[in-house]
């Protein structure tokens, strides 16, 4: 292909409008149901740690630690998956 015909075709690819198809605002039901009903025993046992007695500051330093690092691993994993899936898929 010559420069010309990519130069025209980018110029039409970015004149042509666009349409928002995703809307930020908008939060779907399973974001609800995820982090409200299947997240409520987890933030439980996450506030028991911190407002319970007695209180161990060495233990709940090591359960806060790991608790952030099993959910950081799981949104990286998942992050990882769905941009692999878009990038085979889509």
């Amino acid at each position: 292909m010559n420069a010309t015909l990519i130069t025209e075709l980018l110029m039409t690819v970015t004149s042509m409008p666009m349409k928002a198809y995703f809307d930020p605002w908008a939060i779907p039901p399973g974001v609800w149901v995820i982090f409200g009903v299947i997240g409520l025993p987890v933030y439980t046992a996450f506030l028991g740690w911190f407002l319970g007695k007695p209180r161990d500051l060495k233990t709940l330093a090591l359960g806060s630690t790991l608790f952030l690092l099993f959910v950081s691993a799981l949104w990286g994993g998942l992050f990882v998956t769905t941009m692999n899936i878009r990038l085979l898929f889509f």
